[in-house]
Parts: C-alpha cells; structure tokens; sequence
C-alpha cells in the first residue's frame, strides 16, 4: 500500500481487424516530468473487464481477460529498457467476488522511476489478440517533485 499523490488514467488501443503483437504508449504530457520538474511513477495498474467495462476515455470495450493474460509491459527511460515483459495480469489489483481474473493483493511499488519515455514503452503478445477494436485500460500512479 502506498499514498498516492497524482492519478491518471491512460489507454492503449487496438485497432479494428489489427494482427499486431506490439501496442505502444502515446505521448503523456502529464506523465513526462516536463518544466523541469521530474515525474516520478510511484505504480501502474491495467484494468480487466470485470471490474471496468468500458474506459473512461473513450468509452471503448477493454481486452479480454484472455488476451489480458498473453500481455506484458516494458517501459523505456530514454533509450534504456528498464522493465522489460512483466505480465500485465501482475500488475491488476481488483477481483470481484465471481470474476475468474487473476490478480495481486499487493501492486508492485516502482522505485523511483523517473523520465519515462511512453512513446517508446509498449504491451507485446507473443500472437496476435483474438479479440479487436479494444483497448488496455490503465492508471498511472505519480508523484511531481517541485
């Protein structure tokens, strides 16, 4: 558990009849450490379609849990690759009381990350979603150090 500054909800899309296995981040403004003044990523959480059935973004139908559980995240600082294919259903920390989903108790904290580079930060497949015109539903936890 940890107290959480600053919040905000992102997604990745997956387009319409997309045979990709590799959807990359947009550009986060909020989330960069811009003016000078550093970001740090205190927790990123993906949403499953139990628990949310839509984004509040778009208003888009979230990945399936199947396809939620073939995902994983890797995030760039700059040109180095820091986290590298942490499953994405580690990183979901809710259950209803009758969804099958897996999930963790406990999130994992990221320590200190800082400069993240999102548009070179991505979630891979090993094949492509069986499931389209979706997208990954996602919090970033953060603090700003002025």
């Amino acid at each position: 558990m940890f107290k959480a500054s600053r919040f905000e909800a992102v997604e990745i899309s997956v387009p319409s009849g997309s045979t990709l296995t590799r959807f990359y981040f947009q550009d986060l403004p909020n989330l960069t450490g811009r003016a000078g003044f550093p970001v740090q990523i205190q927790s990123i959480v993906f949403y499953n379609r139990d628990i949310i059935t839509k984004s509040a973004l778009t208003g888009s139908n979230l990945v399936t849990t199947a396809d939620m559980q073939r995902s994983f995240l890797t995030i760039y600082q700059g040109d180095l690759q820091v986290l590298y294919n942490i499953p994405v259903v580690t990183l979901n920390a809710m259950q209803t009381g009758t969804s099958s989903a897996p999930f963790t108790t406990n999130l994992p904290l990221l320590n200190g990350l800082e400069n993240v580079s999102w548009t070179k930060s991505f979630v891979s497949l090993p094949s492509a979603l069986t499931t389209t015109d979706v997208v990954y539903c996602i919090g970033v936890y953060y603090c700003v150090n002025y």
